[in-house]
């Protein structure tokens, strides 16, 4: 890969389920990349100091200093800061794609397909963690160090995902399955903010599993939203 070109996809293969075991999940990041061991080695050193400090904080040079290049040699992997963004913010919303869009659109159940979206993206939020104890989803978070065009094509596939959560719950709501009153645009915005934010407080090796940490969120999600089936 030359400085002036994106980093490529491998040939797709075969992948466990998400998981999120202690000390595997930064070994699987951007492994579906075609990147040489010092490439990786960079991405994942920006998608740390981009969570620890955001990307206007981290600098060229604190990269440089942590994967041990000059920055001249740097720009050599590179070509800019907002490269590494759009590159990392990518490969996030591949993963969102892979692990909790595909399996979600072939389910035709609403209530089911929720489910699995609570619970995949759960999982995949777990399986993104650094071994620093930052989650690759804390860098999604923020997409306003790329530039417009970078920007556009990441803000929609994020309004895609939007659309494919508050479309089930619509779907729900259509079968008089949701509580009365229950706003689906709210509710697909909080259910994301719930999930989302695991990434800013849950460490690997904590007293709760992540299933466990998705089974709280599903229990207070349909406690609130959606009606009890009735019992003949």
């Amino acid at each position: 890969m030359t400085a002036k070109s994106a980093p490529k996809r491998s040939p797709r293969r075969a992948r466990p389920p998400p998981v999120a075991g202690p000390g595997t999940a930064a070994d699987l990041l951007f492994a579906e990349l075609d990147l040489s061991p010092r490439q990786r080695q960079i991405y994942l050193e920006a998608t740390k100091l981009f969570a620890a400090k955001g990307f206007s904080g981290a600098s060229m040079s604190d990269l440089a200093q942590a994967v041990q290049l000059t920055k001249a040699g740097l720009y050599h992997f590179v070509s800019s800061k907002e490269e590494l963004l759009f590159t990392i913010q990518s490969y996030a919303m591949d993963r969102i794609d892979e692990d909790v869009t595909r399996p979600a659109l072939a389910i035709d159940d609403p209530l089911a397909r929720l489910t699995t979206i609570i619970r995949n993206h759960t999982r995949s939020i777990g399986r993104s963690v650094l071994d620093n104890g930052a989650f690759l989803s804390v860098v999604v978070d923020d997409s306003s160090g790329l530039d417009p065009e970078h920007r556009r094509r990441i803000d929609k596939r994020k309004r895609d995902y939007f659309a494919l959560l508050r479309g089930t719950l619509d779907a729900l709501a259509s079968e008089g399955r949701l509580t009365p009153g229950v706003d689906t645009t709210v509710l697909a915005f909080t259910l994301l903010g719930m999930i989302s934010w695991i990434g800013r407080w849950r460490r690997p090796g904590g007293r709760m599993p992540l299933d466990s940490v998705a089974d709280q969120i599903l229990r207070v999600a349909l406690a609130g939203a959606v009606k009890a089936p009735k019992h003949p």
